[in-house]
């Protein structure tokens, strides 16, 4: 579908009546959207703001990419042996630094994104400084809610537990108790996985929900259910498309690979940061579609079951009632108004 049949027909009504010129006019008409109009709108926003939404998702990379670059300095200069015990110690402690400073950034960068893209679809002024001024006040929140989904989406496999430690006791390593155990435990995963993947897409919505709609954890967690109910066979495309992208970036990254397979270790560190250097333009690229397109997903499961496009439409007809002055104040009244809260999902 072409840009151009998207665009709101009363856009050209807003550049040119005076009046209301301070009313946010959605860019994007809201309406009902098959999958492939949402992915279509997630590819034209994310190349018309390129620049914006690879730089915030730059910031999450950044600092993954930073705490590697301090680990290979820190092993290079400090001469400790690779595989050794110290080794081992470094690269564990430089791990568990890198995931929690990444976990926050991350959260950050995706509250920062889905501002943006809200302001963005409803057609009201962003830039990467309001996004992050945003994102500031809610990358707790936004963190906990990713906590949340990662771990919804990965509990079953503690399931699995027992059966590992089954095949440690000696007693339980005849051959048809390792079969049976390998069976067991190969099924176990290949369930895991289904479920880990359906929890992770009915929690799919709750980062717009908590930043959009200013909600709790929890609050925004029983929001994507509501939301995402009867849908998550269209937010699972959504994920194949990220899927398809990330390989692009994996086959980039694929002559480094080489290169650290066939160098001795001594070369491993130039080699080790070109690949960083590589991987952090990559993820900074693909980062943004998936916000991109749970923001969309959201909005559209919001025209269809609750008329948010009539909301927008009372809002802006609310502030263009009103004299110039008073337009911003009625329409922020008619927001408090209009917007559900958590004891009503």
């Amino acid at each position: 579908m072409a840009p151009q049949d998207w665009i709101s027909p009363n856009s050209t009504d807003y550049a040119s009546t005076p009046a209301a010129a301070p009313r946010p006019v959605p860019t994007y008409d809201l309406r009902p959207l098959a999958v492939g109009e949402i992915l279509d709108r997630v590819l034209s926003i994310y190349r018309a703001h390129f620049w914006l939404l690879v730089g915030l998702s730059a910031v999450s990379a950044g600092v993954s990419v930073g705490v590697a670059v301090l680990h290979l300095v820190f092993t290079y200069f400090s001469g400790i042996t690779i595989g050794s015990i110290s080794y081992d110690l470094v690269n564990a402690g430089f791990s568990f630094a890198q995931i929690g400073l990444y976990l926050i950034a991350y959260s950050l960068t995706l509250a920062a994104t889905t501002a943006a893209v809200n302001s963005i679809y409803l057609g009201e002024p962003t830039s990467m400084g309001s996004a992050l001024r945003t994102a500031r006040r809610l990358w707790l929140r936004c963190l906990g809610v990713a906590f949340w989904q990662g771990w919804s989406a990965t509990w079953a496999f503690v399931l699995l537990v027992p059966l590992v430690v089954l095949l440690a006791i000696p007693g339980a390593r005849g051959p048809s108790a390792v079969v049976l155990l390998g069976i067991l435990m190969g099924l176990g995963f290949l369930a895991g996985i289904v479920y880990g993947v359906i929890a992770y897409l009915r929690n799919s919505l709750a980062i717009p929900a908590a930043v959009i709609e200013d909600l709790g954890v929890r609050a925004a967690m029983r929001r994507s259910k509501n939301l995402a109910t009867g849908r998550i066979g269209r937010i699972f495309l959504l994920l194949l498309l990220v899927y398809a992208l990330s390989l692009v970036a994996a086959v980039i990254q694929l002559p480094m690979v080489f290169v650290l397979l066939r160098n001795p270790a001594s070369q491993h560190y130039l080699a080790q940061g070109i690949a960083l250097a590589v991987s952090f333009v990559s993820t900074s690229m693909v980062g943004p579609v998936a916000a991109i397109g749970f923001c969309l997903f959201y909005f559209d499961e919001r025209v269809r079951r609750e008329g948010f496009d009539i909301e927008i439409m009372l809002r802006g007809a609310s502030a263009a009632s009103l004299p110039p002055g008073s337009a911003p104040d009625a329409a922020a009244d008619s927001a408090d108004v209009l917007q559900p809260t958590p004891e009503q999902i």
